[in-house]
């Protein structure tokens, strides 16, 4: 893939699936054999497996990385103070590295960044960190042929195909790729030689799509559910699902929407200085709305309704868009294989669909 080349040519650092410890993760790459070619994964409530079962450059699903690692770092170095002649002094301590170049991204995830755009850039207070990282980033999505066991971007309006957004699209099909490209020929693409799609590319493209669609087994029953989420605070299904759950953070974590941090300062007892440090934090911690010696959310009912109504009811209010784009990582990573879409598709029928609950636009 020369395209890796080229991006690195052109001054970025560019982020592909890759194969690190028995997943496939979104990782710094310097060539195109470092992409996790042939990988192939195979998911369910709890559970991750990846092995080598094809030639494909994108054969694998999402694993438990997403764009949010490299746009919204998991840890950040905000500033440093240190006591000087005159009295305290302040130093920025964030430093760009380079631009990125996210190769790779499903549909959903492409979607995902867009939801994070709206929380970080859009409205009075832009986050400066995320801004810069987020301005000259390129997404190179590349579009489903194959849909995991716990995917469901198709009730979510997110995938399986990308229709805009993006800087590039690549759909894999057997023995080729077809390219779409939004406006002019990018640079990035300079020196490949490319053909005009034919109209069996083209139906072999769409054909591919929409077996994805037809074998995606999970799916959010109503197309609007949040209204039903709101009305379901007292549902006995909260109950029944927090006996499960382990409130370890790992749903919040692997989400590529969440978007939560915690601030906290670090001394340095060597030079004597403060750093004041950015970490994600996850609203399944007991510890995430203590305050003034109390937590209105001290039981895991409490916080794991908090989590699924944050996605599907309270993001509709501010946004207009849902906080869930169907990826299907909390399934698969926590530990004890509780089902996001289960858990909304129970919460929805215990309500009763006593009206016509209405469409939300879901993620633009």
């Amino acid at each position: 893939m020369k395209i890796v080349a080229n991006l690195r040519s052109l001054g970025y650092t560019v982020v592909a699936p890759t194969l690190r410890d028995g997943a496939v993760c979104l990782s710094p790459v310097e060539s195109a054999n470092e992409i996790a070619k042939g990988v192939v994964d195979s998911q369910e409530p709890g559970r991750y497996r990846a092995k080598m079962a094809g030639d494909g450059y994108f054969s694998a699903v999402n694993g438990p990385t997403s764009a949010k690692k490299y746009l919204h770092p998991g840890r950040v170095d905000l500033f440093k103070a240190k006591l000087g002649p005159d009295g305290p002094e302040f130093f920025s301590t964030f430093r760009k590295e380079s631009k990125l170049a996210i190769m790779g991204l499903r549909p959903c995830d492409l979607k995902a960044v867009y939801v994070q755009d709206r929380v970080l850039l859009q409205g009075p207070y832009k986050d400066p960190v995320y801004a810069s990282l987020r301005a000259d980033a390129l997404l190179i999505v590349v579009n489903c042929t194959r849909a995991g066991s716990n995917c469901f971007c198709a009730s979510m309006g997110t995938g399986p195909k990308a229709v805009d957004g993006f800087d590039l699209a690549i759909t894999e099909l057997s023995d080729r790729f077809v390219l779409h490209v939004p406006g002019e020929r990018p640079a990035f693409l300079d020196g490949l030689e490319l053909a005009p799609a034919s109209e069996e590319d083209l139906r072999e493209e769409e054909a591919a799509i929409e077996k994805v669609k037809a074998t995606m087994g999970k799916r959010i029953e109503h197309p609007a559910p949040a209204e039903a989420v709101y009305e379901s605070l007292e549902s006995p299904v909260w109950e029944e699902v927090s006996q499960r759950c382990l409130a370890c953070g790992n749903c919040t974590m692997v989400c590529p929407t969440c978007f939560c941090t915690s601030v906290k300062d670090a001394t340095d007892l060597v030079d004597g200085s403060v750093t004041r440090v950015r970490e994600w934090d996850s609203c399944m911690s007991r510890s995430f709305t203590y305050s003034h010696g109390y937590n209105p959310r001290y039981g895991r009912k409490a916080r794991y309704r908090q989590f699924v109504m944050h996605k599907f009811a309270y993001w509709t209010e501010q946004f207009g868009a849902y906080g869930c784009v169907g990826c299907g990582r909390c399934i698969t990573w926590c530990p004890v294989g509780i089902d996001i879409a289960e858990t909304v598709n129970a919460i929805v029928k215990s309500v009763g669909d006593k009206r016509t609950l209405p469409e939300v636009v879901k993620v633009a």
